[in-house]
Formats: C-alpha cells, sequence, structure tokens
C-alpha cells in the first residue's frame, strides 16, 4: 500500500517533468502561497520529481456554475477542482498547490488549494483549489474559445525547495493536464489512485478489460470500495454544456442479509460499509442517461460475487529456520517468540532462512483446495527499529501439513545488508563492537487476524554484518 508513508515511495528523478512550467516560475502570478515547513520523508526535497504513487492528484476540475451560468472574476471564468494528497503527506504538514496557464499568455498562475470538510477517498485528504486569473471568460469569442487550452499542473511544494508533481493519471514526464473545448473540464477518473487495501480494506476492481479483481481483505465490520472503469459501459452518454447527463450505478448487495446500496461509480470510486453479518456480495453495473438509454454489466446476467474475508479459526507454529542442511524449509526452525540473528554464517552459507507459520479452518485448509490463495488473504508487516510505518508484504502459500495450510517466506528478501542494498534505516554497532546491526520487528495478519506473540506486541529479529561491508563502502552514506 503505499499510503501508509511517504518513507517507502520510491520517485525516479525527474529533471524533466516540469519543463513546460520550470521556465516560467519568474512570471509565476501567485493567488495564494503556503510554505511547509515539514520534511517530505524518504525524498530529496530540494528537487522536482514526479509522483506516480498518489501522494498528489487532482480529482476533477471544471467551470464553476451558477444557476445558468459561471462564476466569473473580471473577465475570467473561474475554474473550481478537487485535490487529493495521502495522509502521509497531511501528516507531514503539505498543501496542494496548481500551477496553471492559458493559450497563448506565456504567464503561469498560483493556486494553493484549502482543505474542505467534504469525505474525502479513503486513505487521503481533500482540498477545493480555485483558479481565477489568466483564463477564458464570457467576452471570448466561439472561435477563440474553440481554439484555447489550459495547461493544469498540481504539485506538493517541498520545504527545501522541490515540488513533487501529480503524474498519476499522465505518467509521461511531458504531460500536463489539459482542459480544451467542448467540455472545458477535467473528469473524475474512478481507477486512478484508488482507496489503498488494508486488513479490513478491500478494493473490487472491474477493468477496462473486462477483468475483475479483489485486493485487500473483504471483512465483515470493514469497507469495500468499488472502483469501476466507465469503458466498460460505453454506450449510454450524452451531455449539455460540458456537464453530463449519463450515470453508471452500482448495485452491491450483501448476504445473506440482503442489505442493498446503489451508489454512482461514474466519476469516483464508491466506498461503502460491509455489515458485521455479511459473508458475500453481489454487484452488478448499470448505465442510464437522460435520453431514455440503458445497458447493464452483469456478468451475462450471472453477476458479480465476492466472498468476504474472516480471520482463521486458529494460527500459529511461527517459527524460523536458518540452516544449511535439511529437506524441508521449515522443519525444525526455532519458535519466532525468540529473537534470531540473521548474521554473516547465514547470509554466506545458509541453504534456509526461512520464517514458516499455520493457519487452520476447518472446510478449507483440511482439503486441497487449488484456490486457496483467494480464500485467505496472507501477510506480513514489518519495520526496522527506527522506522514508524509498516511495510506490508503478501506471504505465499507453501504447501498443506495434516489440515493446516503453511506459509513461508524468506528472510533474504528484507536482509537490509544483502548485496547491492542500502540498510533502510542507519545500523548500529553490536554489544561486542564487532559487527553492526539492524533491528526489525514483525507481526502476520491473515484476513485481517493478527498473529502477534503477545497482544499489541511484535516479534523480532535482528541482521548483523562487517562494519566495513558493502553498505558501508558502496554510496550508502551511512
Amino acid at each position: 500500500m503505499r499510503h501508509a508513508s511517504l518513507g517507502s515511495i520510491m520517485l525516479r528523478p525527474a529533471a524533466l517533468v516540469v519543463l513546460l512550467v520550470g521556465c516560467a516560475d519568474a512570471g509565476i502570478a501567485d493567488d495564494s502561497e503556503v510554505t511547509s515547513e515539514a520534511p517530505l520523508i524518504g525524498v530529496d526535497g530540494s528537487h522536482d520529481q514526479a509522483d506516480r504513487s498518489c501522494n498528489v492528484v487532482l480529482r476533477d476540475l471544471r467551470r464553476n456554475s451558477i444557476g445558468f451560468s459561471y462564476e466569473s472574476v473580471g473577465s475570467s471564468w473561474v475554474w473550481q477542482g478537487t485535490v487529493e494528497i495521502s495522509e502521509a503527506a497531511l501528516g507531514e504538514g503539505l498543501v496542494p498547490q496548481v500551477l496553471y496557464q492559458s493559450g497563448s499568455d506565456p504567464a503561469w498562475h498560483r493556486a494553493t488549494a484549502t482543505p474542505v470538510s467534504e469525505p474525502a477517498t479513503p486513505g487521503y485528504a481533500r482540498f477545493t483549489v480555485r483558479l481565477t486569473e489568466g483564463l477564458p471568460g464570457p467576452g471570448m469569442s466561439g472561435t477563440a474559445l474553440g481554439n484555447t487550452r489550459i495547461q493544469v499542473v498540481p504539485y506538493l511544494p517541498l520545504a527545501a525547495g522541490g515540488r513533487l508533481f501529480d503524474h498519476n493519471r499522465h505518467p509521461s514526464d511531458f504531460d500536463n493536464y489539459l482542459v480544451t473545448s467542448p467540455e472545458f473540464a477535467i473528469s473524475s477518473a474512478a481507477a486512478v489512485c484508488a482507496p489503498p487495501a488494508g486488513p479490513t480494506r478491500a478494493k473490487l476492481t472491474f477493468a477496462a478489460d473486462f477483468s475483475e479483481r479483489r485486493e485487500g481483505v473483504l471483512a465483515p465490520g470493514g469497507d469495500v470500495t468499488i472502483s469501476y472503469d466507465p469503458a466498460r459501459l460505453p454506450t449510454c452518454r450524452n451531455g449539455q454544456g460540458g456537464n453530463p447527463l449519463w450515470d453508471i450505478t452500482a448495485h452491491v448487495q450483501f448476504e445473506p442479509g440482503g442489505e442493498r446500496r446503489d451508489v454512482s461509480v461514474r466519476d469516483a470510486a464508491a466506498t461503502l460499509a460491509v455489515p458485521a453479518t455479511a459473508r458475500g456480495v453481489t454487484l452488478w453495473f448499470e448505465n442510464t442517461s437522460t435520453s431514455g438509454c440503458q445497458t447493464w454489466d452483469s456478468n451475462l446476467g450471472q453477476n458479480y460475487h465476492f466472498n468476504t474475508l474472516t480471520p482463521p479459526q486458529w494460527m500459529g507454529e511461527v517459527r524460523n529456520l536458518i540452516t544449511r542442511d535439511g529437506d524441508d524449509a521449515c522443519d525444525g526452525g526455532g519458535l519466532a517468540t525468540l529473537s534470531f540473528n540473521f548474521g554473516t554464517w547465514a547470509r554466506q552459507r545458509a541453504f534456509h532462512t526461512n520464517l514458516c507459520f499455520q493457519v487452520y479452518e476447518p472446510g478449507l485448509t483440511d482439503r486441497d483446495d487449488p484456490d486457496l490463495w483467494q480464500a485467505l488473504d496472507v501477510s506480513l508487516h514489518y519495520r526496522f527499529v527506527g522506522q514508524t510505518a509498516w511495510t506490508t508484504l503478501p506471504v505465499n502459500f507453501d504447501r498443506r501439513t495434516g489440515n493446516n495450510a503453511r506459509y513461508r517466506m524468506s528472510w533474504r528478501e528484507l536482509d537490509p545488508f544483502r548485496t547491492y542494498h542500502c540498510p533502510e534505516v542507519a545500523p548500529h554497532p553490536s554489544q561486542d563492537g564487532m559487527y553492526a546491526e539492524v533491528q526489525l520487528e514483525y507481526y502476520i495478519v491473515v484476513n485481517g487476524g493478527e498473529l502477534r506473540p503477545a497482544p499489541g506486541a511484535a516479534f523480532a529479529a535482528t541482521f548483523a554484518d562487517y562494519p566495513d561491508g558493502f553498505w558501508h563502502t558502496g554510496g550508502c552514506g551511512l
């Protein structure tokens, strides 16, 4: 998930991202100005960068309607829209801004967004932005309006002078948002930066290629987000004055209680609470317009069905096996309640370096089932000591053992001292001073149920390396 902390975002340098606007900074006119003093964790705040990790995203933008006309300021119409930023960005005190430029006028203008009280997309904070000057207005001819192009560039200003630009909908380094005739609007895109999945949050994605998938855990008492691509139902389309006069409705029915919700998914993903008694959900979609058009997406009349995932009846046998020998990838490992050490010997010579655990659910794990991976959502939650945010890593099914399902992952995947890798946190000397060490804490989640050594506690591991290892000499700066 990627919204838990900005420390986990991976951004490549984007010196070319804003060539279109970079030369205009000296002439930018401020609508308002806000400077953040908080650092953006994990990002070099002194440079401009492209955000493709949903830390800042323009949801929509259009002329602000007032009755049968549009709001204007001076000779310009007013464009108003929604910008959302991740909760992690909000926690760091960041406020989105928008650069914009119209037609042949070389001047770029800047507007600062303001927070709003309306509900945001889960996992985000919502802001509204108003563009009020240097724009087309009611005095322009139809020909001039038809040739007008407005460039829009949302971004987060960073404390060290850099900027994080929204490239979540248009990934190319040279693509800005464009507002053009006749709609003069940027419509919502439900599939872009949809709510993140989590231990009690599921996302059901209905893609343009007519595939469907679930992410996260569809848990009773949690919530579910429905992300629907309107390209699946392209028939019923009509509008007036740039405003759509059509809709796509998701019909959602929870079972066995029959609770029914009908929500629009035309402009944005819809998030619903899952009843505590729900054991499944059935969905179908309807496209309508004011012209009387009506079409359906209902899995050829069968509708779409997803089962809820409930925590298994039992989870346990959490063991770590670090050995050079052994025919089985898990047998004989030490209990995870005892912290283990992953040192230079394990790194260089161990054949098995595995975390293993077992899960039991009657009628599910006690029989062979090729779809078991769909019924159990299994993940490792970990962080290195010194980090505040937890990172989630899926854990793969290994095999059945008795009536249990066994899961396994290799600690080599997370070894902070692995070759050509810089540790996530600065190592510290071991007690005897012979090694550099990094501690890690972790716990396991299966269908939203947590497997810990004690309530609220975490398992622990220590990774060690020689003080002059690659991480020290390889340009990591530690």
